[in-house]
């Protein structure tokens, strides 16, 4: 596999599919870039287009005023669904990626629409706009183009530079400016050229590349000038709002350049290299792959505790009875059941019970809230989650649970369900067989405490997200659900002890590199930090661990795959008239995806 400074090249065609991604800040036209190509596929002229249907594939509301009496109209176009929020500002604001698929012959065009940067809510909500991009694309072989959307007249660039540039570069890697396209929207405003725009992207594009020694292009060739405002004209009609003939045929003017520009820009598309995503080694994979790790690490480390004190209490049991050995060593067995939905669950200790089964205490979570919950953005199997409040199940002022009445920081989002039973190994076994097995289980327990610190250290000085320790709320989790056993006559002291003891110990380390990282102005000192390379192998450790390496892995497969279908719910495929088939512009595209 290729590393962050070795771009993987995809040989041949891969795949059917053109992956394109489109970035912007807030209200840049990225909804009705998309838009507007619909309606160019279905009709030649404008004429054509005022009287069809309208295509919307995304919804969209804007403000209309009336040039004789200032009187404002807000135009609606389309259904709202929940990854839109469409704004009484006037644009379409896109809260999560979707993509949208438009078969192009024996191809698909996929354009991926994503959030706004340069979000009103601020720089916090810019950060985690941009990590729902990186998880987003991350599912997808490939990208074709990333396409920068700008309008002509924009004096303030560095907060969609800092995402869109640096940031974009740093989690993919550098060979992804090859496939960098600048786009201008709105461009009849400048009569199609760039305008003062480009003055401060050269700058900041001159900076980068001092900073840096990373050149992105900024060229004629990956420069292209569109006009979407024909998509307002055309949901003007429809609303019956007529304009007069001087404005007519402004819009024809913008539809007739911008069907032309279409191609131009798809033309420059099929030449890009393919930029392998999924497959690099990325940072933003690597952030990915770790967060899934928490609660595996977690369970996997309680587990090893509870296995080495029903080890030694084997041990103790033989000496006093050496006809107990033939028992075999008492242990527990998992299992991972992953359920048919995502399911929110209440944590706290009300809402739970202790029960006993095959001779082991055990906790149950009676209070299942939500049995299917498709909470948008929500991190699975995170503790603590601010995003839980948005639940349907939380009462949107207290965000207290509807259900069961706690509050939504008790309450825990799940894919699957973890559960052992007690078996016994080896029919006979003896001092040396139990010694044994003690001395393997501390010997995994240690070997996953120093990978997971070390991939703490990671996502401490790499996430672009502020972190919270995901693994400290687990243990803490776990110690109260211990807790809850001993209460009922557990004798599970030891347990709750190293528990503890092992919560101090990372809580001291990760608190002592996080003051280090805090004075380290430059990150290429940081000695003991793994590379984004480093992370899979070490990971690759842990699923190798011989007693309980392989349940490790099937917890993260399963979140992997959750995943996957979650995003597949965010894909549409867009149905256009049968006549698009062979519109001009949708010829055009064949040819050219064709030639390629």
């Amino acid at each position: 596999m290729a590393g962050r400074n070795e771009p993987m090249i995809i040989q041949g065609n891969p795949s059917t599919e053109i992956n394109v991604l489109l970035l912007g800040q807030t209200g840049v036209g990225k909804s009705t870039f998309i838009n507007g190509l619909a309606n160019y596929f279905c009709n030649d002229t404008l004429d054509e287009a005022v009287n069809d249907q309208i295509q919307a594939v995304i919804p969209s509301l804007f403000c209309y005023t009336d040039d004789d009496t200032f009187e404002e109209k807000y135009i609606k176009i389309g259904q709202i669904n929940e990854s839109e929020n469409t704004t009484v500002f006037g644009q379409s604001c896109t809260k999560q990626c979707q993509s949208f698929i438009f078969p192009i012959g024996n191809r698909n065009l996929r354009i991926i629409d994503a959030p706004g940067i340069g979000d009103t809510r601020g720089l916090e909500q810019d950060t985690k706009n941009f990590h729902e991009i990186l998880t987003f694309i991350s599912q997808y072989e490939h990208l074709n183009a990333i396409c920068i959307l700008l309008k002509p007249n924009e004096e303030r660039l560095s907060i969609l530079f800092r995402f869109c540039i640096n940031e974009l570069l740093r989690h993919l890697h550098i060979s992804a400016c090859d496939n960098i396209i600048f786009i201008f929207t709105n461009s009849r405003s400048t009569f199609f050229k760039p305008g003062s725009t480009s003055i401060n992207l050269k700058e900041l594009l001159k900076q980068h590349k001092e900073q840096y020694d990373v050149d992105v292009p900024f060229t004629k060739e990956n420069t292209f000038l569109l006009d979407n405002e024909p998509f307002r004209y055309l949901a003007l009609r429809r609303n019956d709002i007529q304009l007069n003939n001087e404005q007519t045929l402004s819009y024809q003017k913008s539809w007739d350049h911008t069907v032309k520009e279409y191609s131009n820009l798809i033309s420059h598309i099929v030449t890009r290299p393919l930029h392998a995503v999924s497959n690099t080694l990325s940072l933003n994979e690597a952030e990915q792959l770790i967060r899934k790790l928490t609660r595996p690490i977690a369970e996997t480390t309680r587990l090893i505790q509870q296995d080495i004190q029903l080890a030694q209490q084997h041990k103790e049991n033989v000496l006093k009875n050496p006809r107990i050995a033939s028992q075999g060593i008492p242990q527990n067995q998992v299992s991972i059941h992953q359920l048919d939905h995502p399911r929110t669950v209440c944590t706290n200790e009300k809402c739970c019970r202790s029960i006993y089964v095959n001779n082991q205490t055990k906790i149950e979570y009676i209070s299942k809230c939500h049995e299917e919950c498709y909470l948008k953005g929500v991190v699975q199997e995170t503790i603590k989650d601010p995003r839980m409040r948005e639940c349907e199940i939380m009462h949107y002022r207290t965000g207290m649970c509807q259900k069961c009445g706690c509050s939504w920081k008790e309450h825990q989002h799940i894919t699957y369900e973890y559960e052992t039973k007690l078996i016994h190994l080896n029919e006979s076994s003896s001092l040396n067989d139990i010694d044994q097995r003690l001395r393997d289980l501390r010997f995994e327990k240690d070997q996953i405490e120093n990978v997971y610190k070390k991939l703490a250290k990671f996502l401490h000085a790499n996430s672009i997200l502020p972190l919270n320790d995901d693994i400290l709320e687990y243990l803490k989790h776990f110690i109260r659900e211990e807790q809850m056993k001993k209460n009922s006559g557990g004798q599970n002291n030891d347990i709750i002890n190293n528990l503890e003891q092992m919560m101090k110990n990372y809580e001291e380390e990760i608190n002592l590199f996080k003051e280090t990282i805090k004075n380290d102005k430059d990150p290429s000192n940081r000695k003991d930090v793994l590379k984004p390379d480093e992370i899979f192998p070490l990971v690759g450790t842990l699923y190798r661990l011989p007693i309980n390496g392989s349940q490790i892995r099937e917890q993260v497969n399963g979140l992997k795959l959750n995943q996957e279908n979650l995003s597949a719910k965010r894909e549409i495929f867009v149905q256009l008239p049968a006549k698009a088939n062979s519109s001009k512009v949708m010829l055009q595209f064949k040819n050219i995806i064709s030639s390629s």
